[in-house]
């Protein structure tokens, strides 16, 4: 699997949400979450904060995503939601096996080296 097999995994698991945003930015968004992925706390957490991991990371990127874009409000709300179904989606998608999460770190560590 490759990010671009990840992205069109996200955008058939989202809501009709992502045809307000565009495949762009929730391939943006999806990339976002992967690099910003808590692998380490998430490998040392318990599954009953895996909900509280998740809304922390969800109000991390959409700050700096309201940051980058002024936006009124409905659009604001669209992407607040968006960004949960993604995260939602990634933390699924992480949990499923454990060569997702390979991936996911090697993925990762390709990001830091570009």
């Amino acid at each position: 699997m490759s990010l671009e097999d990840l992205d069109a995994w996200v955008w058939s698991q989202v809501s009709v949400k992502k045809y307000a945003a565009g495949k762009p930015l929730v391939a943006r968004l999806t990339r976002r979450v992967v690099r910003k992925f808590p692998h380490s706390i998430m490998g040392s957490t318990r599954p009953a904060s895996y909900p509280m991991v998740q809304d922390e990371m969800c109000r991390s990127i959409e700050r700096s995503e309201r940051q980058n874009y002024r936006m009124g409000i409905i659009l604001s709300l669209v992407l607040g939601a968006l960004i949960q179904e993604i995260v939602k989606a990634i933390f699924r998608w992480w949990l499923a096996s454990a060569s997702n999460r390979a991936l996911l770190l090697g993925w990762q560590t390709e990001m830091r080296l570009k």
